[in-house]
């Protein structure tokens, strides 16, 4: 069976942070879908090869309605709808703010009041048929994004986060997305070793030669007591993910041993994954 979201809500409610969110999760998004398309659509899901088994259909609040009952009418989906809403006051705040114009503003030659009124009208037609609601008014945008990770991921109160740990070797560049980074450089290099030059970190004999060290396991060690305190609080601040590098010169022996150890020594205690930049062909073993 394949989830299907459809996201709406007043323009300016919060649609755009709702999106990455839901990219975060691992969503397909299809943004401004007009409801005579929809049909054709959802059945490019279903026919279609998609890495994934959750789709996002992300659709103005005018059309709303209709788009709905057509996705709820399709058996091959498992269908939810997300309702922002905001206090009119606030969204016209929020334009005047950011100076952007209001889509119906654009398309109806109407004031921003009356384009306002509109979709408040509009959300109201929709309120009962919301699988999730969310008034954003007086939610900061981290606040927001929290909440409605919480609702999509049904683990309120739980570990939300997902840690990624990002193995990558400094000669080829330090990555851009990480939060931040552990230099393993420190621990013997398995590569001047002639018979382990051609393995990686997942090999035996190199986790071997480089277990015989004991400063490889003080490393270690000393990165797992930093994050034990430290996961903790990047968990309070409801982030949907945290990138770790783990970096050594080349990116196939210290730094992929490492990563893939510290995945698997918190996984108990958060959704982790790795991801090996420089050795890519030992991703396919975490598929």
């Amino acid at each position: 069976m394949l989830e299907l979201v459809i996201l709406t809500g007043q323009s300016g409610s919060g649609i755009t942070s709702s999106k990455y969110v839901l990219e975060e999760l691992g969503y397909y998004i299809v943004e401004n879908t007009p409801a005579d398309a929809t049909d054709a659509v959802l059945q490019s899901f279903i026919n279609g090869v998609y890495k994934t088994k959750k789709f996002c259909l992300i659709v103005s609040i005018f059309e709303a309605k209709k788009i709905l009952e057509l996705a709820k009418s399709n058996s091959n989906f498992i269908t939810r709808l997300i309702l922002l809403t905001a206090d009119p006051l606030e969204i016209g705040k929020r334009y005047r703010l950011s100076r952007h114009v209001h889509p119906r503003c654009f398309i109806q030659k109407i004031t921003l009041e009356k384009a306002i009124e509109f979709d408040f009208k509009e959300r109201n037609a929709l309120f009962q048929d919301a699988d999730i609601y969310i008034d954003t008014t007086s939610l900061s945008i981290k606040a927001f994004r929290f909440k409605l990770y919480n609702r999509l991921s049904n683990h309120i109160g739980d570990n939300i986060t997902t840690i990624s740990f990002i193995s990558f070797g400094y000669k080829s560049g330090t990555p851009l997305d990480l939060d931040m980074i552990f230099d393993v450089r420190d621990i013997p290099n398995p590569y001047w070793v002639d018979e382990l030059k051609s393995l990686n970190g997942l090999d035996e004999p190199v986790i071997k030669y480089m277990k015989s060290y004991p400063v490889t396991q003080q490393i270690i060690d000393n990165i797992v007591k930093f994050l034990e305190f430290h996961l903790e609080c990047v968990q309070k601040t409801g982030r949907p993910i945290y990138n770790i590098g783990v970096a050594c010169s080349g990116g196939q022996h210290r730094s992929t041993y490492v990563a893939d150890y510290l995945a698997k020594h918190f996984k108990e205690q958060y959704k982790t994954e790795v991801f090996h930049r420089d050795s890519p062909e030992l991703n396919e073993k975490n598929i």
